[in-house]
């Protein structure tokens, strides 16, 4: 365990802190961190939702000649469903594709709510208090609550941002939240290179290489899609 536990650095040699940011920790703060975390996942889901349409607007384009003798079939017929069937027609896409974003758009929604609570007691035990101070040192984070808590920079492994939050995401499913509106020392776009300075290379890794699930998919369907015409 390389993070310590002590007091806050309050003593007449203690660092002075780079960046401070004050705000209070409840647990609708705690749900807004989760899109950050669901990034991957959404990506992933806009990328497989598009495919879908995409797909069955190539199918439509490639079966414009057949259009003329689909309607002559269809007036001919004494029932709609011998012409507009799943396996021989395009007409099942809207549908598909409204399905597939309803559920993508209740998981975005609902996911966060259900996991707030877990996420605030989570942040309750790495520092027990609701007031938080979060101050940034040279080679370390330090968060103050009932008692402070330091985390050094070669342990982060990313960062996120929400439209509220801006989040570093440390091992040991460690995360620091940091309030946009709650900066007393500094300002987002300073802390932001600040961080960025003390990235080790295995976190700049890292963030790129947790993309490669979403690079694939897209990859797979552009080539099925390409197969296919």
């Amino acid at each position: 365990m390389t993070y310590h536990d002590g007091a806050s650095n309050t003593g007449p040699n203690a660092p002075c802190s780079f960046f401070t940011n004050e705000y209070t920790l409840t647990k609708e703060i705690c749900a807004q961190t989760e899109p950050s975390r669901l990034d991957i996942g959404i990506a992933f889901l806009i990328v497989a939702g598009a495919s879908i349409p995409i797909a069955y607007i190539l199918i439509f384009l490639s079966r414009l000649s057949e259009i003329p003798a689909l309607l002559h079939a269809y007036f001919s017929s004494s029932s709609s469903t011998v012409v507009f069937n799943p396996s021989g027609g395009i007409y099942a896409a809207p549908g598909i594709s409204l399905v597939f974003a309803g559920a993508a758009i209740l998981m975005i929604k609902s996911f966060p709510r259900l996991v707030g609570e877990k996420r605030f007691k989570e942040q309750l035990k790495l520092v027990p208090s609701e007031k938080r101070c979060v101050n940034f040192y040279d080679q370390y984070v330090e968060i103050k609550g009932k008692f402070s808590k330091k985390i050094p920079y070669k342990e982060l492994m990313r960062t996120g941002e929400t439209r509220n939050l801006y989040l570093l995401f440390f091992t040991e499913k460690r995360i620091v939240i940091l309030h946009k509106a709650g900066f007393c020392k500094g300002t987002l776009p300073e802390l932001k290179a600040f961080v960025r300075k003390r990235r080790t290379l295995h976190s700049k890794l890292y963030g790129l290489l947790r993309w490669l699930p979403v690079i694939f998919a897209l990859a797979l369907n552009l080539w099925l899609l390409s197969s296919e015409f």
